[in-house]
């Protein structure tokens, strides 16, 4: 996998008010057979770290996330599925109607873009749109596996 920065830009719409939040972290990513990988953890604050990993496909992209809060989902566009979220505090049903999603790669990155509609425990909790992106950190010769071969 290869080191990169990633940006994860989440908005979400209540129905009344907008709130955005933008986080920044060091990543991997790997591209197999067709199938993107991205993985970061994030940190915030007091809390236990979350490890996240996208699995990006033409058609449709998994989350899996792990810390504080488990689960695993997949958001196909156009389809309502459901899964379980869970917390220390105990677990729950997702319900998730994928709005849109999109992915696209460019020379040293690349961007997952993907919406949807969430009902948890029978309550619509808004829609939800995120925008995560990546771009390949430059090298250190230091830190490569090959670093003691160079003049």
């Amino acid at each position: 996998m290869v080191p990169v920065r990633v940006c994860v830009l989440s908005s979400m719409f209540d129905g009344r008010d907008v709130e955005n939040i933008r986080q920044e972290m060091e990543g991997r990513f790997a591209e197999k057979r067709g199938e993107w990988v991205l993985r970061y953890v994030e940190q915030s604050g007091e809390e236990a770290a979350t490890r996240t990993t996208l699995r990006g496909r033409e058609d449709c992209i998994t989350v899996v996330r792990s810390g504080g809060l488990n689960f695993r989902h997949t958001y196909f566009p156009g389809k309502t599925t459901t899964s379980w979220v869970h917390t220390p505090a105990g677990s729950m049903e997702m319900e998730v109607t994928t709005r849109d999603y999109r992915r696209h790669r460019w020379e040293g990155g690349g961007e997952f873009r993907f919406a949807y509609d969430l009902r948890m425990g029978g309550e619509n909790l808004g829609t939800y749109a995120l925008h995560i992106q990546w771009r390949e950190e430059p090298r250190n010769d230091r830190t490569d596996a090959d670093a003691g071969n160079t003049p």
